[in-house]
């Protein structure tokens, strides 16, 4: 169904006209971007009202950020650490591959070079931070461990991973190949396992 045609009115409200605004939301921004993503249009597509957008997010720069948080968040969940670092930063670093390879998670992460508008962009940048904050707590946990060095920083480790990979989307348009990003992982770990 394009943005363009409406769908029947949902007799829903909470969680379920949610995540139909968040489909149409990550849909849009997929294919056109994210000034394709308005109320009424959303609205339409998602079959709600568009008073009922305004009243649940306030604002347009909110029910994008909102959306694109919650298939991000269930595209990548947390991962608790392991007994083995290598396992541990190899999965993350498969999971946000796997991630980038879906349209979705490729335009969600492009749209982090996109400015929005002040009030996205400073909720976007929160979010980035928290995120690479979980994944710095796998390195932490190995340095807490002890199969890191005890000087490693985890934020500099994180930075040094997903740097290139992010890189490589942002400059290219492409993603990293899984081999090439394993080992990745594999150089940076020789410079910080004890």
């Amino acid at each position: 169904m394009s943005p363009q045609e409406k769908a029947p009115p949902l007799r829903r409200r909470g969680e379920p006209m949610r995540r139909a605004v968040f489909e149409v939301v990550v849909r849009l921004l997929t294919e056109q971007g994210p000034e394709a993503v308005t109320m009424a249009g959303v609205a339409a597509a998602a079959g709600v009202h568009e008073s009922s957008l305004y009243r649940q997010f306030g604002t347009r720069e909110k029910m994008i950020f909102e959306a694109a948080t919650r298939y991000s968040d269930e595209a990548l969940p947390a991962r608790p650490a392991g007994d083995d670092i290598a396992d541990d930063l190899r999965s993350t670093m498969r999971a946000l591959i796997e991630y980038l390879n879906t349209p979705q998670g490729a335009a969600l992460v492009r749209l982090s070079a996109v400015p929005v508008s002040p009030e996205f962009d400073q909720e976007r940048t929160a979010y980035w931070h928290r995120r690479l904050d979980r994944s710095a707590d796998v390195v932490r946990h190995g340095v807490e461990t002890g199969q890191l060095k005890a000087d490693t920083d985890p934020t500099l480790v994180v930075d040094a991973l997903a740097g290139p990979v992010l890189a490589r989307l942002a400059l290219f348009h492409e993603v990293m190949a899984m081999d090439d990003v394993m080992r990745l992982v594999d150089q940076v770990l020789r410079g910080i396992t004890v």
